[in-house]
């Protein structure tokens, strides 16, 4: 009897433990899973890419002795430094779209005409014509910097979205407009590109 008794108690002593020593084990892992911090994996990609192209040395256009002009007549000036011919490569890789942003950036050292008596005019060659893309226009600065990352201070061209990889060429022209009581001056731009993927 008094074996039975003693075996009894080792019994319940034993499950107890073994009972006891689960909730332990339990607590910890629930412990350890609690305060675990999420791991984040992130994978880059290249979205694509795009590239301004200019045959001269120089990015933009700069107009030294201007004198007054129609539009009618500087949409059509051919003369060497009036135009400025450039390209954008898109290259898509990874991303749906590609949107770039083309604007003007106005060297102000070197620039005697004032905003409003110049003329901006921006065609794009589409079947081996050039049609305008922007109707001749004052320089207009933007007052703040932009999502796509043109600053403050540039003038916007156009906005474009590519869905596949393509190139557009371009022509851009500048000109003293004729109401300009100015007889002649220097104006300054830099043609600048800013995108992103989608």
């Amino acid at each position: 009897m008094e074996n039975k008794k003693d075996l009894s108690k080792k019994f319940w002593l034993t499950l107890i433990i073994i009972f006891l020593v689960l909730i332990v084990l339990v607590a910890v892992g629930f412990g350890i899973f609690a305060t675990r911090e999420d791991e984040v994996i992130i994978q880059k990609e290249n979205g694509g890419n795009i590239v301004l192209n200019y045959s001269s040395n120089v990015s933009g256009l700069k107009l030294t002795n201007a004198i007054p002009t129609t539009n009618s007549v500087g949409i059509k000036k051919s003369e060497d430094g009036e135009y400025f011919d450039f390209s954008v490569d898109v290259m898509l890789d990874n991303a749906a779209s590609i949107d770039y942003e083309l604007s003007l950036v106005k060297d102000s050292k070197n620039s005697t005409i004032p905003d409003e008596d110049i003329r901006i005019y921006l065609e794009q060659e589409k079947s081996g014509t050039y049609t305008s893309v922007l109707e001749p226009q004052k320089f207009l600065p933007i007052g703040k910097d932009n999502e796509f990352g043109t600053k403050a201070g540039s003038m916007i061209l156009t906005h474009v979205k590519k869905t596949k990889t393509a190139t557009d060429h371009y022509r851009l022209r500048i000109w003293l407009c004729d109401t300009s009581i100015i007889a002649n001056g220097t104006y300054s731009v830099e043609v600048v590109i800013n995108g992103k993927t989608l």
